[in-house]
């Protein structure tokens, strides 16, 4: 058993909609609709909210605000894109890696301590780098100007997402007092299929399905989001448009917090409960023979 609490930042997972399909690994023990923020636009911000459920703060006191992005580079770099896509499509992979990179010092991140400072974070906007959501934006960006397939993006990302709880389930055997990482795929895939409800139903079921893996493999889960999605489902006046309707489930008792805001709290909280021990590394294996396989 681990002591080590798992955060799953499940990016646009809208509680009504979880809710209305059933989705009960999605949902966990303990569940509600979590309250979020809005800054620089009239609708929650990716960018803006998960730094503000890491650090507790506003976008304001964490400094992470859209008007921070380096748009003009990003220009750029999409020419750059468009006329490499003429190219054989081995490329393009290394080319999104290589596009995520030259971002990254693009898109800002937070210099305020967050709720990961004692343990391991990954893919968290606003507070790491992100080059799987860069290249899952580079996908996006791909199959939206129709050079892309709609099966060949969803199975593309069903492969990031995956590899994202893995990662998860594997830092839950670290014995560090929490992890967290962000996956991005009810994002992208409820701004694309949200006029229409079965196919997003089939994507909602899916990773559903990969939570229920991760469910078996991690003791102490937590999932949230930083917003929802207006869908035709719920009958939203703007379909393709972030909700409010932000969620918070996990298998810990207890009150749940009620907005964004409290998350920081509320996770630190659990973590003073259950802090595992933590040792120094060792090597058995004698130097000598390390150096001459060129490991150190």
């Amino acid at each position: 058993m681990s002591d080590t609490l798992c955060v799953l930042g499940l990016d646009a997972a809208d509680y009504r909609l979880a809710n209305r399909w059933g989705c009960e690994n999605m949902l966990l023990e303990n569940h509600g609709e979590l309250e979020s923020l809005t800054h620089s636009l009239d609708v929650p911000a990716t960018l803006e909210v998960w730094p503000t459920i890491a650090t507790g703060l506003s976008p304001t006191e964490h400094g992470v605000e859209l008007d921070g992005v380096g748009w003009d580079n990003a220009t750029g770099l999409r020419a750059v894109v468009r006329a490499v896509q003429l190219l054989p499509e081995p490329l393009h992979e290394h080319l999104a890696d290589l596009k995520a990179q030259l971002l990254d010092g693009g898109y800002p991140r937070t210099d305020e301590s967050t709720v990961f400072d004692d343990g391991t974070v990954r893919n968290w906007p606003g507070v790491t780098p992100c080059y799987v959501w860069e290249r899952e934006g580079e996908w996006f960006e791909r199959a939206t100007d129709g050079d892309l397939s709609a099966d060949e993006f969803v199975r593309r990302y069903f492969g990031t997402t995956g590899s994202c709880f893995g990662w998860l389930a594997g830092q839950s055997l670290s014995s560090v007092p929490i992890v967290g990482i962000h996956a991005h795929v009810l994002d992208h895939t409820g701004h694309m299929y949200a006029r229409r409800p079965t196919a997003l139903r089939r994507i909602y079921e899916r990773v559903d399905s990969l939570l229920g893996w991760l469910r078996s493999r991690v003791d102490r889960l937590v999932v949230l989001s930083d917003h929802g999605m207006q869908t035709t489902a719920t009958n939203d006046p703007d379909p393709g448009v972030h909700s409010d309707h932000a969620l918070i489930a996990t298998t810990e008792s207890g009150p749940l917090p009620t907005d964004v805001l409290s998350v920081r709290d509320w996770l630190e909280d659990r973590i003073d409960a259950g802090r595992p021990e933590r040792t120094n590394a060792t090597v058995d294996a004698p130097r000598e023979h390390l150096e001459d396989l060129g490991y150190l």
